[in-house]
C-alpha cells in the first residue's frame, strides 16, 4: 500500500512549495518516504492498523482488485478483534507486557484470537457475539479456495464488514476511549527503535502522517459509517 506525505525538507527550503514523498506502508505503520529530490522522511501513520487495512480494502475495491479487497477487509476485522481484546483486558487491570505475552500464543491462530475476542465481548457487553456464517464461508472460499468473487458478492461482504467494524469500534469509542488511547501509544512505542535506525541510516527527517478515517474513528461522536460512503470518499480522494 502506497502512502503519500509532504516532504518536510522541501517545505523547509520553500514553505509555499508542496512536494510529496512516497513510501510503502508496513504492518507497523512506519513508512520510509522519498521525494523526487531524494529527501527521506520516516513517517508513522497516526491510526490503528484495522483502520488502515480497511482503507486498503476500499482502495482495492475501487481498483477492481476484488480478491485483494476481501482479504484486506478480513484482515481489518481480525485486527479489530485484537484491538478490542487487548483494550478490554487492559481496562480490567492487566499490564500490556502481560497482554502481549498472552497474545503471542494466539498470534498465528486466528480461531483462538476470535475465541479470546468472543470471551471479552461477552464479559463486557453481557451478550454473545454473533456472526453471519454465510459471510464467513464466502471469505474462506476467496482466501483458501481461490474463489473469484463478483462485484456484487464483494459489495455484500464489504457492507457486512463495515457494519461489524463500526459496532466494535463504536463500543471502544464510547466505553474505552482512554484505554484505546493507551493502546495506540503502546503500539507506537514498539516502533521507536526502528524509527531511530531508519532516521540514522537514511539521514531522514521524522514526521507523523494522518489519513482520513473511513470508519470515522477520529471523529468526535463517531457517526454511523457505511461502505457506500467510504467508497465515495475514497473515490473522491483519488481525484485530488
Amino acid at each position: 500500500m502506497k502512502h503519500y506525505s509532504i516532504c518536510f525538507e522541501c517545505s523547509d527550503l520553500k514553505p509555499d512549495n508542496f512536494v510529496y514523498s512516497i513510501g510503502e506502508v508496513e504492518s507497523d505503520l512506519v513508512v520510509l518516504c522519498t521525494c523526487p529530490f531524494g529527501h527521506k522522511t520516516v513517517v508513522r501513520i497516526t491510526h490503528n492498523l484495522c483502520d488502515v487495512l480497511y482503507s486498503s480494502a476500499v482502495y482495492a475495491f475501487t481498483q477492481d482488485c476484488l480478491s485483494e479487497s476481501v482479504m484486506s477487509f478480513a484482515a481489518a476485522l481480525e485486527r479489530a478483534y485484537e484491538m478490542f481484546t487487548k483494550v478490554t483486558l487492559y481496562a480490567e487491570g492487566l499490564k500490556y507486557d502481560q497482554i502481549d505475552e498472552f497474545w503471542k500464543e494466539l498470534s498465528s491462530q486466528s480461531e483462538r484470537q476470535y475465541g479470546a475476542f468472543c470471551t471479552q465481548y461477552l464479559k463486557t457487553k453481557k451478550e454473545p457475539w454473533k456472526i453471519d456464517s454465510k459471510m464467513i464461508q464466502f471469505r474462506n472460499k476467496v482466501v483458501h479456495k481461490g474463489h473469484i468473487a463478483s462485484t456484487d458478492e464483494v459489495t455484500k461482504y464489504a457492507n457486512y464488514i463495515t457494519n461489524v467494524l463500526y459496532k466494535i469500534l463504536k463500543n471502544l469509542h464510547e466505553n474505552y476511549q482512554n484505554e484505546s488511547t493507551e493502546y495506540y501509544f503502546h503500539e507506537t512505542a514498539k516502533t521507536k527503535v526502528k524509527v531511530k535506525e531508519l532516521r540514522i541510516k537514511h539521514n531522514a527527517k521524522l514526521g507523523g502522517s494522518s489519513i482520513i478515517s473511513l470508519l470515522n474513528w477520529n471523529v468526535m461522536d463517531m457517526p454511523q459509517v457505511t461502505f457506500s460512503e467510504a467508497l465515495r470518499i475514497m473515490t473522491q480522494m483519488q481525484r485530488i
